[in-house]
C-alpha cells in the first residue's frame, strides 16, 4: 500500500512542477481560483508483491487552488507536495491547442505523457507514466475530474 501512496503523489506530481519560462503561463485564464472536488482514477496493473487488484486506486479529495497555483502549474496536486519539480526530471514537448494541453515530463526513472483538457468548470486530466522501481518496470494510468465548488473557505 506504501508503494500506491508513492505513486498517487508522483502523478499528482507531474501536474505539479514549475519551470523556469513556464509553459503554464498559458493555464491562466482557463482556471479560475477557488475551491475544486478531484475524483481520480488510477490504474497501476499487477504490483509485485501484493495482492490481486491492488494496483486499482480511486480517490476523492477537495483543493483549494490559488493565483498562485495556476501561475505555476499546480493544480492538480495532492496533499503534501511542495510543488517542486522532482530532482532529475524536466517537460518536453509542451503544445496547447484551444482547450487542451499535451506535455512530457522525463525523469531519471520515470516518464509521463499527460494531456489535460479545461472546461467550463474545472479540467480533465489523462495520463499515461512508466518507471523503473527496484529494476522493475511498472506502468500506469490515471484519469482526474475536478469540478468548482465556489470560493474558497
Amino acid at each position: 500500500m506504501r508503494n500506491a501512496r508513492i505513486l498517487a503523489v508522483a502523478c499528482c506530481a507531474v501536474s505539479a512542477a514549475a519551470l523556469a519560462g513556464n509553459p503554464f503561463e498559458s493555464f491562466k485564464g482557463k482556471v479560475k481560483e477557488g475551491m475544486y472536488e478531484y475524483k481520480m482514477e488510477m490504474d497501476m496493473g499487477a504490483i509485485p508483491g501484493m495482492p490481486a487488484g491492488m494496483g486499482k486506486q480511486n480517490m476523492t479529495f477537495q483543493k483549494c487552488i490559488t493565483t498562485q497555483d495556476i501561475e505555476k502549474g499546480q493544480m492538480g496536486r495532492g496533499a503534501g507536495r511542495d510543488g517542486k519539480m522532482p530532482e532529475g526530471c524536466e517537460f518536453k514537448n509542451f503544445t496547447q491547442s484551444g482547450n487542451t494541453a499535451s506535455y512530457s515530463m522525463v525523469c531519471t526513472n520515470m516518464s509521463a505523457d499527460n494531456r489535460i483538457t479545461f472546461t467550463p468548470d474545472g479540467f480533465n486530466m489523462d495520463m499515461k507514466m512508466a518507471m523503473n522501481q527496484n529494476g522493475k518496470a511498472m506502468n500506469m494510468t490515471q484519469h482526474m475530474e475536478s469540478k468548482y465548488l465556489g470560493p474558497c473557505k
